[in-house]
């Protein structure tokens, strides 16, 4: 039977052959303008970027999910866990502007409030079956190794990127024999990938874009990095 990790990851492997269809498309010179294929590119790569980080994400959520399922009790949960909960959940409340001018609105906008912070404050009194992981796990910035880590390490997961390292997708696609060796790619793969998307983000210029080469071969090591943590989340 599938777990939720392999279904999660099923339709990332879907979504990343989908990109690779687009990039294949692109690629022959006789269909379009160069400044059609160009933003066809840096689309194709900011859509890749995005949907990376929604992968990662619902896996961290659904890791989440399965060690608080395991606690017998809330004192047994991470102590990460919780803290971040609440303080995330706070963080989100004070960020709520009221217009004091239109009654109604404010009224929904309290309603809202008082049901976000209920879960919460159910969850810390030990009701473990309640939502709080939309709050929980929520990446600040882009998906660089050391982002991937801590949306894990507040289940208690260290340096999930090192624990991929030795499984066999990732060593195939590195070439590598060595998980040592197979780690350091990793964590240089992923940097190059988001500042690729970075520039990509923060400029309009086609000296900007990646190659459909590369662009495949990002598509790859991702593939390599999805099959290697579902395999790391379910073991």
């Amino acid at each position: 039977m599938s777990t939720n990790f392999a279904i999660i990851s099923e339709e990332f492997y879907e979504e990343l052959h989908a990109i690779r269809l687009l990039v294949k498309a692109f690629d022959d010179p006789h269909k379009g303008s160069p400044r059609a294929r160009v933003a066809a590119a840096n689309s194709a790569t900011l859509l890749l970027a995005a949907t990376f980080e929604e992968y990662v994400r619902e896996m961290a959520r659904t890791y989440a999910k399965v060690v608080v399922a395991a606690a017998t009790s809330f004192e047994k949960l991470p102590s990460k866990l919780a803290n971040v909960a609440w303080r995330r959940t706070l963080e989100e409340l004070a960020c709520i502007r009221i217009d004091t001018k239109k009654n109604i609105s404010s009224e929904n906008v309290f309603s809202e409030a008082l049901v976000r912070f209920n879960v919460i404050y159910e969850f810390c009194k030990g009701d473990l079956s309640q939502d709080i992981y939309g709050e929980l796990v929520h990446n600040q910035n882009n998906m660089r190794p050391g982002e991937i880590n801590s949306l894990f390490k507040l289940s208690d997961l260290g340096d999930v990127c090192s624990k991929l390292a030795d499984k066999k997708p990732l060593l195939d696609n590195f070439g590598e024999i060595d998980a040592g060796k197979a780690h350091g790619r990793l964590l240089v793969s992923l940097e190059e990938f988001i500042e690729r998307r970075n520039k990509i983000a923060h400029s309009l210029s086609p000296a900007q874009s990646s190659g459909s080469d590369q662009i495949l071969k990002d598509i790859d090591m991702l593939d390599a990095f999805a099959q290697s943590l579902c395999e790391t989340l379910e073991s």
